[in-house]
């Protein structure tokens, strides 16, 4: 069959695409104001801030961007769909209410003064993700909503940066503005939501919280090692360089994490119809999965060709000044968005087939082949040995997929 890019441009895609453009265009904005207004050391511990959150982030949601989805798209009524859409929000803002409570003594025991009161002010963040819709969204197939949250959030947090970040002293608030921008859209959009159900009085149930903890935490299990092997970069890192080095290295991760996410979308936006084509023959699906491969394979190629040949350029844009670290840094890490793309085969046959077990383990000892690498890597060589460490990361999980979907067969 021949190639047809037409195929390619699902509304899905097109919508997803939207929304990482969103998400591109407001960094290209923003980061050069942060980075040239906080100086290198500032925007590094923002970003580390942000990490630690992120990481927390994966316990608020738990695990229910894996499966809730599905179940959302098989409920009928109104009612036992906002039922479970308010137990899935409550057990995250209680989870939310938790780690805040946990954090607050240990930040001001271990964290000195000045990155206290970022990480504290961070903790919006952890809000903002605790009442995201999109595991409702994607179960009822409407990812448009979420594009336009995007933006109205995003444009609000840049304006916010422009009226209130001046200087130094205003680290704090960069991370606070940007939960609290999303989290009021998200307010007004769950607020919506359950007003034109006419449904009242759902509550706040601590046995339905229990009762969603055990049954998602399979689930939660597989998402931590999933992300946790992500974003936990600038953690690690963090414990064997300056700030200064942190924040210039952070200047080239960021390009690179929001490149990474280009595969990601493109699993996002396969996936609905590699299922649908994998029940009616083998032969439309793997035709389906090889198209989707080989555009994601040239666009994330041209992408990473562009980075690694215009990184000077791209720090210069950012950071308004020449860096050779970062650029050294971010032509490194410019092949992440190709290698992972490498994996988009393996992850969607696991998906389709519902091998759960095998995601499990594949993220697991990717999480561990990660940590072990960074750590080594990372005392040796500094940014340098942890740009090095995502680059065989990315590897190794595509083989480790590789590996245990053939020792399966």
């Amino acid at each position: 069959m021949p190639f047809d890019i037409k195929s390619i441009f699902s509304l899905n895609f097109i919508n997803l695409s939207l929304n990482q453009a969103v998400n591109i265009i407001a960094t290209l904005i923003y980061t050069p104001i942060l980075f040239q207004t906080l100086g290198d050391e500032n925007f590094g511990l923002i970003h580390l801030a942000f990490s630690i959150l992120t990481l927390y982030a994966i316990f608020v949601r738990f695990g229910y961007d894996f499966n809730a989805p599905v179940k959302i798209a098989k409920i009928s009524e109104n009612l036992e769909e906002a039922s479970y859409v308010n137990r899935i929000i409550s057990l995250r803002v209680f989870l939310s209410m938790i780690l805040f409570l946990i954090s607050i003594p240990i930040i001001f025991l271990f964290f000195e003064s000045n990155f206290n009161k970022i990480l504290i002010f961070s903790f919006t963040i952890l809000i903002s993700e605790s009442l995201n819709p999109l595991f409702y969204l994607q179960g009822k197939n409407k990812i448009l909503p979420q594009v336009i949250l995007n933006f109205l959030s995003k444009s609000i947090y840049i304006i916010l940066i422009l009226l209130f970040i001046s200087g130094s002293n205003d680290a704090y608030l960069v991370n606070f503005f940007y939960g609290l921008s999303i989290s009021v859209f998200y307010i007004i959009y769950w607020v919506r939501y359950f007003n034109k159900l006419a449904i009242r009085n759902l509550g706040f149930s601590i046995k339905k919280i229990i009762f969603s903890i055990k049954e998602n935490f399979i689930f939660f299990i597989s998402s931590t090692s999933t992300h946790f092997s992500i974003n936990s970069a600038l953690i690690l890192l963090s414990l064997f360089v300056n700030d200064k080095e942190l924040g210039r290295f952070t200047l080239a991760y960021k390009v690179a994490f929001i490149l990474r996410m280009v595969p990601i979308f493109f699993i996002q936006s396969a996936l609905q119809q590699a299922s649908k084509s994998f029940t009616k023959s083998e032969e439309e699906y793997k035709v389906y999965t090889s198209k989707y491969f080989k555009f994601g394979l040239l666009i994330t190629f041209v992408i990473s060709l562009l980075s690694y040949v215009f990184s000077d350029l791209i720090i210069y844009i950012f950071a308004h000044e020449k860096i050779n670290y970062s650029s050294n840094i971010l032509s490194l890490i410019s092949l992440i968005p190709f290698l992972a793309m490498l994996n988009f085969k393996n992850v969607i046959f696991i998906l389709v087939n519902d091998l759960k077990f095998i995601l499990n383990k594949a993220t697991f000892y990717t999480l561990i082949f990660m940590l072990i690498s960074s750590l080594i890597l990372s005392y040796l060589y500094g940014g340098y040995g942890m740009a090095i460490s995502l680059l065989l990361t990315e590897l190794f999980s595509f083989f480790i997929h590789y590996f245990l979907i053939k020792k399966n067969e």
